[in-house]
C-alpha cells in the first residue's frame, strides 16, 4: 500500500490487549480499523509458546478482573473462570482471544519504524520500506518506551508524558521435568522467583507433562537483561531450586524468553495521551498499572475518545 486518495480509517499499532480491545469496540461501531504488529502472532504479553514438547504459558499466567466491564469482556470471549476466580485460556492462555483475533484485520510481521504527519492524515512507514497513508487516526500501543520513540518526530509534548513512566523487565522460564515436583500447582514467589506454574493446574489442561513457566523478579532481569538465554535459562533453574529447596529431575525441555518491557512500576496515570485533536493517541496498560485489565481499560478509552471526537464533529 501507498499514499491514496482517501483515508484509510484508524490504524493500531501493537495487537495486545490493548490493541485489540480499542480495536474490537471501534469495529463494532463500525469503524474501518487496521491492526499492525511486529510479532508472529497477536495477543502481546498474553501469550502462549508452542514447542515441540507442549505449549508454555510463557507471558501472563491467568488473568484478574476486578471491573465487572472486564469480567463480561472475559466471559463474552469464552475465557474459563478458575476456582481462585482468575481467566484462563485452553489449551493456552492466548487461547482467550482467538476468536476476537479471527475478526479483525491484523497484520503480523508489521513494524512500524516512524509516524509522519501531513495535511492529508497520519502516515506508517514500516521496516521493509512501504509507506501506507493516509489514516484517520492512529492509536499506538506499543510498551512505553518503543511508543515514546515512534511518536517523538510528530508529537513532542505525548513523547514528554511517555518518558514519565517506567517500565522492568522479567525473565521466563519453559521447563519439563522429567519426574512431578513437591510443589502446588501455582507457587508464590521466594527469592529471586517471582512466581511458578504449573501448565497442568489450569483449568481444562489434559496435560501429562510436569512442565512449568518461572517468572523471576525484576531484579534478576536486570542483573542478566542482555545475558545468553540458555545461561539465563540454566541460572534460573538453580535459583529455582534454591528458592524451594528441590534437589531437581531431569530436564526434558528448557528455554528462557525476555519480557523487555514487562509491566510499569511507574504507570502515567490516566488511560492514555493523545494530541489536540485525538488523532494520535498512545496507551497501554502501562497507563494505569501493570495488569490486563489495565490494558483493557486504556484500549477501551482510547475507542472512545476517536467515538466522541467523530460525534462532536457531527
Amino acid at each position: 500500500m501507498n499514499r491514496v486518495e482517501h483515508s484509510l480509517g484508524i490504524a493500531i499499532i501493537g495487537a495486545g490487549i490493548t490493541g485489540l480491545t480499542a480495536a474490537d469496540h471501534l469495529v463494532k461501531s463500525g469503524r474501518e480499523v487496521h491492526v499492525f504488529d511486529k510479532g508472529r502472532g497477536a495477543g502481546g504479553r498474553i501469550a502462549t509458546r508452542r514447542t515441540p514438547n507442549g505449549v508454555f504459558d510463557h507471558g501472563a499466567p491467568e488473568l484478574q478482573a476486578e471491573s465487572q466491564e472486564f469480567r463480561d469482556f472475559l466471559a463474552a470471549l469464552g475465557a474459563i473462570v478458575g476456582e481462585c476466580g482468575s481467566n484462563f485460556g485452553a489449551p493456552g492462555m492466548r487461547s482467550i482471544f482467538d476468536q476476537l483475533i479471527s475478526k479483525l484485520d491484523i497484520h503480523q510481521g508489521a513494524e512500524v519504524t516512524a509516524i509522519d504527519r501531513d495535511s492529508g492524515g497520519l502516515g506508517l512507514h514500516f521496516a521493509d520500506g512501504r509507506l501506507v497513508a493516509p489514516f484517520d487516526t492512529v492509536l499506538v500501543t506499543a510498551p512505553a518506551p518503543q511508543a515514546r520513540t515512534l511518536v517523538a518526530p510528530v508529537a513532542r509534548e505525548i513523547a514528554a508524558e511517555i518518558e514519565k513512566v517506567r517500565m522492568q523487565p522479567i525473565w521466563s522460564c519453559l521447563v519439563e521435568f522429567s519426574e512431578p515436583l513437591a510443589l502446588e500447582g501455582k507457587s508464590e514467589g521466594r527469592g529471586a522467583v517471582l512466581r511458578a506454574d504449573r501448565m497442568a493446574s489450569k483449568p481444562l489442561r489434559n496435560d501429562p507433562r510436569e512442565a512449568w513457566v518461572i517468572h523471576m523478579r525484576p531484579e534478576f532481569a536486570c542483573d542478566q537483561l542482555f545475558a545468553d538465554r540458555a545461561i539465563v535459562a540454566r541460572s534460573i533453574i538453580e535459583a529455582f531450586g534454591d528458592a524451594y529447596g528441590l534437589t531437581l529431575p531431569q530436564v526434558r525441555y528448557l528455554e528462557a524468553h525476555r519480557w523487555r518491557y514487562a509491566f510499569a512500576d511507574q504507570p502515567l496515570g490516566r488511560p492514555f495521551v493523545g494530541d489536540a485533536g485525538n488523532r494520535l493517541l498512545v496507551g497501554g496498560d502501562w497507563t494505569l498499572g501493570g495488569r490486563a485489565e489495565h490494558g483493557f481499560q486504556s484500549g477501551r478509552a482510547m475507542a472512545n475518545a476517536v467515538l466522541s471526537r467523530e460525534v462532536v464533529k457531527v
